[in-house]
């Protein structure tokens, strides 16, 4: 028989019961919230409610419920039938922990419902811009971000990073301006985060922005990671270069062992800027030392047909194995060479790798993280930013960055791939301030007036597909064809030389016909326009022809330019010779060739690939929209303009 006592003070014990359920569910949800980083919801705070009443019945029967249990396990009941309060802290107890377990329990038993039902819910899209160069990288760290956000959410990521990788001056050009022009269909999509190489492609940027009426908005900088300027050089026990010694000395040494020495473009690469800054420091170069200094890169690149390009072209090259090379690079790209990353269809590490050299007196890519605060962003996108920032600067996104080749910045410590295994130092020394732009600009100076000018000749395919329309407006894909080459005409600088020749030479396919003879720039972007205008496209493409022709008239000429045919076609040859052939005929004549490929032509089809590589040129695919990136792209490289 119950007390009617008891009965009263358990009726009015329980409004206190039911407030502390209400205060133990919410803690339920908040522990849940702190232990999964999950923003608190709707349905979170309506999982409270249904905790709560689950907890408020259990207040109701847990009086009872204790009294039975504690009959059955023969404990002493009458002790606290004496005590009410005491009861009452037992059944207040008893619910309060049921609502936390509820809090705890049934939001993750809804969401793993829903998401068995629904999958997981559409991650915050964020779009990270990088350099080329850092690509490959820079999606490993994303990759490595999402799967950790999966890891905290219970298998579904909370963001979904797309990197894409542009260009030095493209990128600069596009944060300046705001994405303004055409900078969506050149390099991607407005970038939320952008991961430059040196913070001096942000200071450039921000420069450039007057121009532009546009305020960079810039949330977040802070450097992540850092690569000092190396030179990299063939393992060799019995001629090793000095351990402790600046760039002038390695600079002299690798001449006495008869090393040749390469260095990436500074046209298309920040390490190849970098790289002439920190060499030409080291040098005390001067407007005439300059030139020797390029004069023995430019032999190198052409002893070995290098191609124009990043620190991984050259690399991934490997050269023509006649004399050792070194290359002056980032310690970062030596690595991942090291490690068989980097380099087009993988292929493992390399059979001989290269043992990285620190001169005493380098400089340092300092790869800054600059978070972009546009207008119109969402609020997810932003707090996705916003996390993977922060997770790059916490210990998991500092060893994802020893992991990709960086240096972290504070007292971190790396492991591989920075070292010896790799061919790196751990303990490496090394100023990681990023360099005076002053003293980067002095060296741009010089190398503008010590590289060798170029001398191009371009060939311009002028068959019958090419009056293939490419809108509405009737446009031709000759006449779109000339419209970029005479663009690109506008970045020739008064020393390079530049003639033109289409093909066929007349309706029966067969044959070149010259428009201009090569010569000097002055005056020739509308000598060339003109030209084009007046020629009227027929017959077949005698592509492996022109090319062997034009290989020939241009080692003919004099000149140290950077000597080189460019082929623009739109279809497969039909002069009937092999691409072997072809090979044989123009390998080592000291003239790069390069075609472009529209239309129906692609690299693939034309089979032209090694025909380009083994003379130290390229070939590229081009979209009718993008031809005029291409050819500015490549005509860059060439011209000293």
């Amino acid at each position: 028989m119950t007390d009617d006592g008891d009965n009263d003070g358990r009726r009015s014990a329980r409004p206190l019961v039911s407030l502390l359920v209400v205060i133990s569910g919410g803690l339920g949800i908040s522990l849940q919230q702190l232990s999964t980083g999950t923003p608190a919801s709707t349905g979170r705070w309506a999982m409270l409610i249904i905790g709560s009443c689950i907890g408020g019945a259990a207040s109701i029967l847990a009086t009872g419920l204790f009294e039975r249990l504690l009959t059955w396990a023969g404990f002493g009941w009458a002790f606290l039938r004496r005590r009410t309060r005491l009861r009452t802290v037992v059944a207040g107890v008893t619910a309060c922990a049921l609502a936390v377990a509820a809090g705890l329990v049934i939001p993750v038993a809804y969401e793993a419902l829903h998401r068995r039902l629904y999958g997981c819910p559409q991650p915050a899209a964020v779009r990270v811009m990088t350099s080329v160069e850092q690509l490959g990288a820079a999606r490993r760290i994303a990759d490595a971000y999402e799967t950790a956000t999966a890891e905290r959410h219970h298998g579904c990521p909370a963001a979904d990073l797309y990197v894409y990788g542009a260009g030095p001056t493209e990128a600069r050009a596009a944060v300046a301006s705001g994405w303004l022009n055409d900078a969506l269909q050149r390099i991607g999509p407005r970038a939320d985060v952008w991961l430059p190489d040196s913070t001096l492609d942000v200071a450039a940027a921000v420069a450039a922005s007057a121009r532009f009426g546009v305020a960079v908005p810039i949330a977040e900088q802070r450097s992540i990671g850092y690569s000092p300027v190396v030179l990299a050089a063939p393992a060799s026990p019995s001629t090793g270069l000095p351990a402790d010694a600046g760039w002038r000395q390695l600079w002299t040494e690798t001449g006495r062992l008869g090393w040749d020495v390469v260095r990436p473009d500074p046209a298309v690469s920040s390490a190849g800027v970098l790289a002439t800054a920190a060499l030409y420091a080291g040098l005390g170069a001067t407007p005439v030392t300059a030139r020797g200094v390029e004069q023995r890169l430019e032999a190198s690149l052409d002893r070995g047909r290098y191609p124009l390009g990043t620190s991984q072209d050259l690399l991934c090259h490997g050269g023509t194995g006649q004399v050792p090379v070194a290359v002056i690079t980032t310690e970062q790209a030596a690595v991942r060479y090291n490690q068989g990353l980097g380099c087009p269809g993988g292929g493992g590490p390399p059979e001989r790798p290269l043992l990285v050299q620190y001169p005493n007196d380098t400089i340092s890519e300092d790869h800054p993280f600059v978070r972009l605060a546009w207008d119109g962003v969402a609020a997810a996108t932003t707090a996705a930013a916003t996390g993977f920032g922060a997770w790059l600067g916490g210990d998991d996104g500092r060893r994802e960055l020893v992991r990709a080749g960086l240096r972290p910045p504070g007292l971190f410590a790396v492991g591989d791939p920075l070292t010896e295994q790799f061919g790196a130092h751990a303990g490496a020394v090394f100023d990681r301030r990023a360099p005076a732009a002053s003293t980067v600009g002095d060296a741009l100076r010089l190398y503008e007036g010590a590289h060798r000018p170029g001398r191009v000749l371009l060939a311009l395919d002028a068959s019958g597909s090419m009056l293939a329309g490419v809108d509405r407006t009737g446009t031709t894909r000759f006449q779109l064809a000339s419209r970029g080459v005479t663009g690109a005409l506008n970045l020739m600088s008064d020393r390079d030389e530049f003639g033109l020749r289409i093909f066929p030479a007349d309706g029966r396919g067969a044959g070149t016909r010259e428009l201009l003879p090569i010569g000097r720039a002055a005056g020739r972007a509308q000598a060339a326009a003109d030209a084009m205008a007046a020629v009227r496209p027929a017959g077949n493409t005698p592509l492996l022809q022109t090319i062997v022709d034009g290989v020939r008239d241009v080692a003919a000429g004099p000149g140290d330019g950077v000597a080189s045919l460019v082929v623009l076609t739109d279809g497969n040859d039909t002069s009937g010779q092999s691409p072997s052939e072809v090979d044989i005929q123009v390998r080592g004549k000291g003239v790069r060739v390069f075609v472009v490929a529209i239309g129906e032509a692609s690299c693939g089809t034309l089979t032209l690939r090694d025909v380009t590589a083994h003379t130290g040129g390229g070939c590229y695919d081009a979209g009718l929209d993008t031809l005029d990136d291409v050819l500015v792209t490549l005509f860059g490289l060439l011209w000293g303009g």
